[in-house]
């Protein structure tokens, strides 16, 4: 395995292995999803657009998400999915030490929609909040910060994941059909703690400059205040070569998991289940093949929401603890992806 990334004229750093004297496990997780499910057809309809239902489902494999209720904000579902998340641990909102949201937009850019999220909690201790923003691999980075606060000190470190990325029925922007049909609202959290073993065994991160084109929403400090600013593109994403991006996905794919198997001296069949960004189900399924696993051991929740960014590795982590599917004691290769420019993950155990 290379490290070749398409696109990409930037060579990767080497994996670095932990040298954390205070170890963190992962405790458990909690979803927040919007109530109100839009079919493939709602949106066709709604929005006037040529397509078809059978042809979305066939080219990215998606047949519903889930769009936020008119005037509510994201941290709404944020609190929802944390909330959901303590219960299952027994921690009191009270025991947290530390917040850290993976966003797109959130509320508002500031302040940090990790402090509204810590209002509604009732938290009034004044603990360290933050938002960070890496698209599609911002919950795996996120990860890395909980366990290096953990490391530091921190007792319980909240992590959540996600946001309202879905374009609304009535927004005054274009509607692309290459891919308006993409995204969906969600919101997830984890919880991670302190353990007396090590769990998590090996991290692997890069980020690569040299693609960040590849995926991209044009609004920000360079547009405000021109007609790019305010137009009809501004906050609509930009995806000018779909294959690109798939088989971006597929190259982080395999850097990620060969530095990781180098570093913990582990293989693929010691992997027991894998957790990842599923952009599309093609793109999960491409991630499989690479790897050399089954279905059976990894699980996909586009198909019912969509693309939701920072939320898709939880709201998938989450759908195989509460199915069952992810056991205590299962190794797990563990990894998000951000269309090329950005990715990582870890190894281990739950």
């Amino acid at each position: 395995m290379t490290d070749t990334m398409i696109g990409s004229s930037m060579t990767y750093p080497p994996a670095r292995p932990f040298r954390h004297r205070r170890f963190g496990q992962l405790l458990t997780t909690g979803a927040g999803m919007p109530r109100t499910v839009v079919s493939n057809q709602d949106m066709i309809e709604g929005m006037n657009l040529i397509a078809s239902d059978r042809a979305i489902r066939y080219s990215i494999g998606i047949s519903e998400r889930r769009h936020v209720s008119p005037g509510k904000k994201p941290s709404v579902y944020l609190e929802r999915a944390a909330r959901e998340c303590l219960a299952r641990a027994n921690v009191s909102p009270h025991q947290i030490s530390r917040i850290i949201y993976a966003r797109l937009t959130g509320d508002q850019v500031i302040p940090a929609t990790s402090l509204s999220v810590m209002e509604r909690l009732g938290i009034s201790s004044g603990i360290p909040v933050m938002d960070i923003s890496v698209a599609c691999s911002g919950f795996v980075h996120a990860t890395e910060l909980a366990l290096n606060c953990i490391n530091a000190g921190d007792d319980y470190v909240l992590v959540l994941g996600g946001d309202r990325t879905a374009i609304d029925m009535n927004a005054k922007v274009v509607k692309d059909t290459r891919t308006v049909f993409l995204n969906g609202d969600g919101f997830a959290a984890a919880l991670y703690g302190v353990s007396e073993t090590q769990k998590f065994f090996g991290r692997y991160f890069y980020t690569d400059s040299s693609i960040g084109d590849f995926a991209y929403i044009p609004f920000g400090t360079e547009t405000m205040g021109t007609e790019m600013g305010t137009g009809e593109h501004a906050f609509v994403l930009q995806m000018p070569n779909g294959p690109n991006i798939h088989q971006s996905i597929i190259d982080s794919t395999r850097i990620i998991s060969s530095r990781l198997f180098d570093l913990c001296n582990k293989s693929i069949d010691d992997i027991d289940f894998f957790i990842s960004s599923d952009q599309t189900a093609m793109a999960w399924k491409a991630q499989l093949q690479l790897l050399g696993l089954p279905e059976s051991k990894s699980c996909s929740c586009f198909h019912k929401y969509g693309n939701t960014v920072a939320a898709m590795v939880p709201l998938n982590l989450n759908e195989a603890i509460s199915t069952g599917k992810l056991q205590k004691g299962m190794t797990v290769l563990f990894m998000g992806h951000g269309a090329g420019a950005s990715g990582g993950g870890f190894i281990f155990e739950y």
